[in-house]
């Protein structure tokens, strides 16, 4: 093969050029959001509203646009004979699946990378020792967000192979919002209600709010334990085990019809 599908998805991306809108709203975002807090009265809300928006923006760029890209790729290489056509070369389709999904990958680290730089450069807090804890958590922040965002991409691949780019993308959006915030609704229902069925749902749900460090960066609660960070860095690495194994069992590189 002259071009590798990872190519190819990469040219494909970078000629829609709606990356660069993507780029633009984690930069210029939490540049001008904190502005409409009540700044004049209160001028030190403007450094943690600009760490919110600027996690907030990239988690709503990653959700709403990669997820999308990722499952209108799946369900492109189904239908189109793409897929079929790098199968006649040898590539086979798990194969074909991970060069989709590193592609995705490869435009989802930039946003990261400057959402980084925005938050560390533009809204560093300016209190004796708070440097080293403001790097620490928001590296925390990035490496746990790639950790949810990444396992989504390949589900998204596998189901818009499957069933279609639609299916595809509502689906691990639904995963991204139940496990943002509806695990939090379920689990007061727990709280309120001894319900053994209620108990097993919250138990085997995704918990992605555990990859949702804002509060910490907003009240200055510091980096987490390193041991705790470990268990939630490992609890996110048995997810995208467990997404990877369906992902690969779903994923189809040529439509049946």
């Amino acid at each position: 093969m002259n071009m590798s599908l990872f190519r190819l998805t990469l040219a494909t991306i970078i000629q829609r050029k709606v990356w660069v809108i993507m780029l633009l709203c984690v930069a210029l975002f939490p540049t001008v959001l904190p502005y409409l807090t009540p700044h004049d009265a209160n001028p030190t809300l403007i450094q943690p509203a600009r760490a919110q928006a600027a996690w907030v923006t990239l988690w709503v760029v990653s959700i709403g646009w990669i997820l999308f890209q990722a499952a209108g790729f799946g369900d492109n290489t189904s239908k189109s004979g793409l897929g079929s056509y790098f199968l006649s070369g040898g590539m086979s389709r798990v194969c074909q699946m991970i060069q989709l999904w590193l592609a995705c990958v490869i435009f989802l680290l930039p946003l990261v990378v400057v959402t980084l730089a925005v938050v560390i450069l533009g809204a560093m807090p300016s209190g004796e020792g708070q440097v080293g804890m403001w790097i620490a958590v928001n590296l925390q922040y990035a490496l746990l967000l790639i950790l949810v965002v990444s396992p989504l991409m390949l589900v998204a691949i596998s189901l818009g192979s499957r069933f279609g780019a639609t299916a595809g993308y509502v689906v691990p959006l639904f995963l991204a919002l139940y496990g943002m915030y509806g695990v939090g609704y379920l689990a007061m229902m727990t709280e309120v209600e001894d319900n053994v069925i209620l108990d097993t749902i919250y138990v085997l749900s995704p918990h992605y709010h555990l990859a949702d460090l804002t509060p910490r960066l907003i009240f200055s609660q510091g980096a987490m334990l390193g041991s705790e960070f470990m268990q939630v860095v490992m609890y996110f690495l048995g997810l995208k085990l467990i997404f990877s194994v369906f992902s690969a069992l779903i994923f189809r590189a040529k439509s049946a019809i």
